[in-house]
């Protein structure tokens, strides 16, 4: 287990003090993996290097499989950090070295044998799908080829903790997706907690059982993946949420000349839909039609599959009485669909979203 209690990181540079974490608590279960994803600057880095000391907090405590790493001497934490692996955006491998050799460098004054150490090393590289590589340069791997280096260096002293610092963000769609399967599987396979960080909402949804979100050195919002998808409460989360469902470039649509949303008029309402789990195969849209006399006309729609569970969205455009209209939203979200009001000002055509 990981617990923070308490954390705040302040840098000072001659009087000018920067705050870069605020009183952060987080607890994080033996064997999840948890995702705390932050645009640039919102403090995350310094966050997971708070985890393993890498930097140390100002103030409060990390505590690590019941021990608090901000009370051991230099000795202890030397050996507690063995036990917390870490893979870096840019690998961090040595250019001079072997595939073999960058595995095999942690294992440096182990009391190891070179035999052990060989079953060890390739082992691992079996683990990551790298063991042809055994003996080739780092210059000469993929991108993708790399980080599995990198996540099987991690590996080499048995950690009880995975810290993934962006591990993903240097690599290409198909690349990302490999490298999550190949974390789900060690996390799977070797019970390891892993944490995180990312600025990628799609990393997120595909291997985050949990996630916090953090904006200005504060967690702003937390629990679980899906909990956090349906239900977003942080004006942040709502943007990371919209980025992934691409909402933008819908409501960007939605504000050109001649398309149907500049003709709405006093009876018609464009509202965003969103449903989850069995909701998706239920035909809402046909009910609120008959049963209120309002036609719902879909404009955008899409699903996404989130921890196995479908999480759908819809743009429609409804037409009736306003009476019909309000208590069409009104049977929708007693049945647990949200709605979600969209607005569009005629004079300096900006578009407004608002919960009902």
């Amino acid at each position: 287990m990981i617990w923070l209690k308490n954390i705040k990181k302040v840098y000072t540079n001659g009087n000018v003090k920067v705050e870069a974490l605020k009183e952060i608590n987080l607890k994080i279960k033996a064997g999840e993996i948890y995702g705390i994803i932050g645009y640039s600057g919102a403090g995350k880095s310094t966050l997971i290097r708070c985890i393993n000391l890498l930097e140390k907090p100002t103030s409060g405590d990390v505590i690590v499989n019941e021990k608090n790493l901000t009370q051991l001497s230099t000795k202890e934490l030397r050996k507690s950090r063995e036990k917390i692996g870490m893979i870096f955006q840019n690998f961090n491998l040595m250019r001079s070295r072997t595939v073999f050799e960058n595995v095999a460098y942690p294992l440096k004054g182990k009391g190891l044998s070179k035999q052990e150490i060989k079953e060890k090393v390739l082992s691992l590289l079996k683990l990551v799908e790298l063991e042809e590589k055994v003996d080739v340069y780092p210059s000469q791997l993929s991108g993708g080829q790399k980080q599995r280096v990198g996540i099987a260096r991690a590996l080499a002293n048995d950690p009880e903790v995975l810290l993934c610092d962006e591990a993903t963000s240097a690599l290409d769609p198909q690349t990302t997706g490999s490298i999550l399967k190949l974390l789900k599987d060690i996390n799977e396979k070797l019970k390891l907690t892993i944490v995180i960080i990312t600025h990628q909402m799609e990393v997120v949804k595909e291997i985050c059982q949990k996630a916090a979100v953090i904006d200005g050195g504060q967690i702003v919002e937390r629990g679980p993946v899906i909990d956090i998808f349906t239900n977003p409460k942080a004006d942040i989360t709502k943007r990371f949420i919209g980025s992934l469902f691409h909402y933008e470039k819908i409501y960007d649509f939605l504000k050109k000349e001649n398309f149907a949303f500049n003709e709405i008029t006093e009876g018609e309402k464009v509202v965003r839909i969103s449903f989850t789990g069995e909701k998706t195969g239920h035909a809402f849209i046909s009910k609120i039609s008959r049963k209120f006399r309002v036609d719902a006309s879909i404009l955008f729609g899409n699903i996404e599959i989130i921890q196995h569970t479908p999480i759908g969205n819809l743009i429609v455009k409804l037409n009736g009485s306003n009476e019909g209209i309000v208590n069409s939203i009104k049977y929708l979200e007693e049945n647990n669909i949200s709605v979600d009001t969209i607005d569009i000002k005629k004079d300096d055509r900006k578009l407004k979203v608002s919960s009902n």
